[in-house]
């Protein structure tokens, strides 16, 4: 009896034995096949024939504009990519989607040409599905560059570019094309002062500089139209108002100079002080703007009506009170006409 029970203990011991290795044996097996199946892997060969380009679709689709920011030449962009090709070396038979590093496996590598500072927020993977389809997404959040002509502002409007280009030793053998499902822009931005009108994506062979290799990519670019609504009540009319009050001295009895020179002044100071408030609104270019000619004339009507008001000082001490009171009433009507040519002439295309 107790060898009976002794030889059930050790088919029983055998048997717990056999459960638990032998799925650990299998896991071993699976694994090194893995394993060699990655060894065979080089991630530096491009897929496919080597003396045809690989296809790659590409689709780049911008999420929010949150600024447009001229003073600084830059945008800030929240926008995804999305690029699918097909690596023959990748299919495998099975029936669930496999998610590799995106350094285990050969990529178009893309790098974003006009970037100042993005955030990505997913991880570095491709999805590789069983035919060797990959897939690699990726969402941007930052600032970009792009050069601005600023003569317009602030009528003007922008053709702004993200520009994505391929690098590496095979960017001569990538057929890009666009993946159109998967390209476009939100409607409802976060931007406020500027409307985009249209939006536009095609593959590009990128000139990235003198002497530098031409690259492959995709340039998205999108209209910008300056909204001039917060120009117009937060600058334009309150120079308005301030030339007209400076044009107050012209109805001011002549006698009367401390007051006629105390409000031409104060109009001079505050026009300089607008002009340091609007240069921060853009970079230090070297030519002049709409709103420029339109300051600059303001300030030059108002200095010459501190110029006709020592005039009519001048005939008022010498008492010819009614030769100053002649040129006050012309002025009237020469002053208001100026400001109106200097008003249309200023934002005139």
């Amino acid at each position: 009896m107790n060898n009976r029970h002794k030889i059930e203990w050790i088919v029983l011991y055998l048997f717990i034995c056999i459960c638990i290795l032998a799925p650990l044996a299998s896991r071993a097996q699976e694994e090194t096949s893995s394993a060699a199946e990655v060894k065979e892997y080089i991630a530096e060969v491009r897929p496919g024939p080597q003396d045809k380009p690989v296809p790659v679709k590409f689709g780049i689709m911008v999420l929010d504009v949150d600024s447009i920011d001229g003073a600084n030449q830059s945008f800030v962009a929240n926008f995804a990519i999305i690029a699918e090709w097909n690596d023959p070396r990748l299919a495998k038979d099975i029936d669930y989607i496999r998610v590799m590093d995106i350094n285990d496996v050969w990529t178009p590598n893309f790098q974003i040409l006009n970037q100042q500072k993005l955030f990505d927020t997913f991880p570095d993977q491709v999805e590789i599905q069983p035919d060797g389809t990959v897939i690699y997404t990726q969402r941007y959040w930052g600032t970009l560059s792009y050069p601005m002509n600023l003569k317009n502002f602030p009528l003007d409007s922008h053709n702004l570019e993200i520009k994505i280009v391929t690098v590496g030793k095979d960017r001569k053998n990538i057929d890009l094309s666009m993946y159109e499902e998967k390209t476009g822009m939100s409607e409802v931005l976060t931007v406020t002062d500027w409307d985009v009108t249209s939006w536009n994506a095609n593959p590009k062979q990128v000139d990235i500089g003198p002497n530098l290799p031409i690259l492959p990519g995709v340039v998205f670019s999108f209209e910008a139209e300056r909204l001039i609504g917060f120009y117009i009540i937060k600058v334009i009319v309150p120079l308005i108002l301030i030339v007209f009050m400076s044009l107050v001295v012209l109805f001011i009895d002549p006698s009367q100079v401390g007051p006629r020179f105390s409000i031409s002044i104060t109009a001079i100071l505050t026009l300089i002080a607008y002009r340091f408030l609007l240069g921060n609104l853009l970079p230090k270019i070297s030519y002049l703007t709409h709103m420029d000619y339109f300051l600059f004339g303001s300030m030059f009507l108002v200095f010459a009506v501190l110029l006709q008001t020592s005039i009519v000082a001048r005939l008022t001490s010498m008492e010819k009170v009614d030769r100053a009171k002649t040129l006050d009433y012309w002025s009237r009507f020469a002053f208001v006409i100026l400001f109106l040519i200097v008003l249309v002439g200023s934002f005139s295309a």
